[in-house]
């Protein structure tokens, strides 16, 4: 289909990807260079335009920013939506921050079946500190609490992350 467009539009848009590319590149290095130097109202504001191009990561670390009020009002609502955001692409932080947010009842009612699950998940994403709060929480539940926990992170990971709550 691509070989239909015109040679030169073809050339243009791949022109306009790479400058979009850069252009994202860039914006997240300096985001991380304000971060550094502790400006995190700039850094939020640069990750805040590569968040919404899709980049799991910067949603990520704007989820975590909105959660910590890092260069932004304190917001677990805020921190909710980019979490999800990223942790529907697979991002392990994304997913320990939110099993760790249903443990400790910021955002949502407490609810441990949730959080195992999310830690679960974030296990299976490579996450490499689930074992301790994965344990606690689920000292929390019933054996049949905890089967059910198991099973919705089984069916969240085999939908690729999607649609998990």
């Amino acid at each position: 289909m691509l070989m239909s467009v015109p040679l030169s539009l073809r050339q243009a848009l791949c022109s306009a990807l790479l400058v979009c590319t850069a252009a994202h590149a860039g914006l997240w290095e300096d985001g991380y260079a304000d971060y550094q130097r502790k400006d995190y109202a700039r850094a939020v504001a640069k990750w805040q335009i590569v968040a919404e191009t899709g980049d799991r990561d910067a949603q990520s670390l704007l989820g975590l920013m909105h959660f910590a009020g890092q260069g932004t009002p304190q917001s677990y609502p805020n921190a909710i939506i980019w979490l999800r955001k990223a942790a529907s692409q697979g991002e392990p932080k994304a997913q320990f921050k939110l099993g760790s947010m249903y443990a400790n009842g910021q955002g949502f009612t407490r609810d441990y079946q949730k959080a195992v699950m999310w830690f679960l998940i974030a296990e299976s994403s490579g996450h490499p500190e689930t074992s301790k709060p994965l344990k606690k929480a689920s000292a929390e539940l019933s054996e049949a609490d905890l089967v059910v926990a198991r099973r919705w992170a089984k069916t969240c990971i085999k939908r690729e992350f999607q649609n998990c709550e």
